[in-house]
């Protein structure tokens, strides 16, 4: 029987037709030869016309790895540090144990079904260290909560300039309620903002490591950037510009996966043992309700092979949603768990 994957938060659905045919028809020519200007990229150019914001505020990447090692490896070991929030990206602390970086974190409170950012918290915290970095990743993973405009905007008047203000948003366009344009407008606002994307997720291409940094005037200053010599992989980026001219298939599968999600929230509402969190991603992070039902929980998992699912810890389960017949399925199973009482 095959495997059900519910832990890694994959688009299952895949990218677009336009896609596709640009990984049919890559010209050998375009292998083989590089392009024209060795600091050229025929993908910023279509970001920045698509987002609204000049090129030389746009860094590409291979994944978003390869940008957030671009400004950890910025710090200094002996006097920086980096804030950031509880529940966060464990790739964050796995690269700064490795530079030997400290990682801070503020409060991040559960309330009314959700989970919420302390921007008091932050901010109190922020004060007593003075980050070189404050990391924000809104929608949060495992969480699945974001930031409002109102409470990043209270967030950046609080910090000083010379501080690198990141804003992960690699679940961005799982949220019908973002307003992107209001958001990207802060660009404007604060040198030292970064919003930080991925084509992992909603374009469905976590297998080809594609990200892009949208930035303030002065992050490249602050980074001492210099722009990628060679430029990214040209398949990458002719794939990158497939995905961003695919509007309508991405607007249909986003509507989809919200669905699902909303209808697996909604369901499983009706649970006595599990308590999802409303959530602006692909994924509900689910609290168990006591050690019985873990212990069930896991026997079960084990049991029928045919479960991956990841425990943030022993009390929460994050769960990845967006495909209607493997999360129905995985409905079943939980109600057979609740039901065991």
């Amino acid at each position: 029987m095959k495997q059900l994957i519910l832990n890694r938060n994959e688009v299952v659905q895949g990218p677009s037709p336009r896609v596709l045919e640009v990984l049919r028809n890559f010209k050998p020519e375009h292998a083989n030869f590089y392009l024209d200007d060795y600091y050229h990229s025929v993908l910023i150019p279509k970001i920045s016309e698509i987002f609204g914001i000049p090129e030389d505020q746009i860094i590409t990447s291979y994944g978003e790895e390869d940008f957030l090692r671009t400004i950890f490896n910025e710090l200094d070991v002996e006097k920086d540090f980096v804030l950031t929030h509880q529940f966060y990206y464990t790739y964050y602390k796995k690269y700064l144990d490795f530079k030997k970086i400290i990682l801070n974190t503020f409060t991040i409170k559960e309330e009314n079904g959700s989970f919420i950012f302390d921007i008091y918290d932050c901010i109190r915290q922020y004060q007593k260290i003075n980050s070189k970095i404050l990391l924000l990743t809104s929608p949060n993973n495992p969480t699945g909560n974001s930031l409002s405009i109102e409470e990043l905007e209270k967030l950046l008047k609080n910090v000083a300039v010379e501080t690198l203000v990141v804003v992960d948003e690699a679940y961005w366009g799982f949220d019908q309620e973002y307003n992107q344009q209001a958001f990207l407008s802060l660009l404007g606002k604060y040198p030292n903002l970064v919003f930080l994307r991925s084509f992992s997720k909603l374009y469905a291409l976590a297998g080809l490591r594609i990200s892009f940094a949208l930035c303030g005037v002065n992050v490249k200053n602050l980074l001492k950037y210099q722009n990628r010599y060679l430029g990214l992989s040209r398949i990458l980026e002719e794939v990158a510009i497939a995905a961003l001219e695919s509007e309508g298939y991405y607007k249909k599968l986003s509507a989809e996966i919200i669905g699902d999600r909303e209808r697996f929230i909604n369901e499983l509402r009706n649970f006595k043992n599990f308590q999802p969190f409303n959530s602006k991603t692909n994924f509900v992070l689910v609290k168990i309700a006591n050690n019985i039902v873990i212990e069930r929980l896991k026997n079960a998992l084990q049991k029928e092979e045919v479960v991956v699912c990841k425990f943030v810890d022993e009390n929460f389960l994050r769960v990845s949603v967006g495909e209607k017949e493997n999360t129905g399925k995985f409905l079943k199973l939980l109600e057979k768990i609740d039901n065991m009482d």
